[in-house]
């Protein structure tokens, strides 16, 4: 809860600080590549010095496709649910859905197809996945399970949301928290396709 209420209170006070502060930053893109890039480099550091993970991961074999597999079929239900209730095209909730938390690729693939308006959707839809990802994992780790909280980052978990999931759980599932992103981030452009052109 702690650290919910810490990740809560840093966003606030960067959107304060942006909005009021410091409106215009050259590099702002570049400077949060290159923390992330530093940031990740060192959890993949401590993944790498507890050899035994590497061994865990051999032995669940194909287990590991499970957790994907899971968070693929959550979100696709997810969307089916909220384009029953919102009246939408099941088709194009199903395509925003699959972007599974990155925003840009499946805006972008989205634009062609849907029109502005469903890639703005799409764009949103995933930024705030990626948004309450960043809250709730902290919550999700400890009284869920460290599997939930890597679910709910969707594709982000090999990126932006694995430092936190690395810290709110143990570098084995940082390991299995990567893999998971790197496995969706694959299946996003595939499925955002498949969905858009039904």
């Amino acid at each position: 809860m702690k650290m919910t209420l810490t990740i809560f209170g840093v966003v606030l006070l960067g959107i304060v600080c942006g909005y009021y502060l410091i409106p215009d930053i050259k590099y702002l893109d570049l400077m949060i590549n290159i923390t992330l890039t530093i940031v990740i480099f060192f959890v993949g550091i401590g993944i790498g010095k507890n050899k035994h993970i590497f061994k865990d991961i051999k032995k669940a074999g194909m287990k590991i496709l499970i957790l994907p597999i899971g968070t693929i079929i959550g979100s696709l239900l997810g969307g089916l649910l909220v384009g029953f209730i919102l009246h939408r095209s099941l088709s194009l909730s199903l395509a925003i859905a699959s972007g599974l938390g990155w925003y840009s690729i499946s805006s972008g693939l989205l634009l062609p197809v849907g029109g502005a308006e469903v890639a703005t959707i799409g764009f949103l839809a995933n930024v705030f996945r990626e948004m309450i990802a960043f809250l709730i994992i902290p919550i999700v780790a400890k009284r869920v399970s460290p599997y939930s909280a890597i679910s709910v980052a969707g594709a982000t978990s090999m990126d932006t949301t694995l430092p936190l999931i690395s810290k709110a759980t143990n570098d084995e599932y940082a390991l299995i928290s990567f893999i998971h992103g790197a496995l969706l981030s694959l299946a996003v452009p595939i499925l955002v396709q498949f969905f858009a052109n039904i």
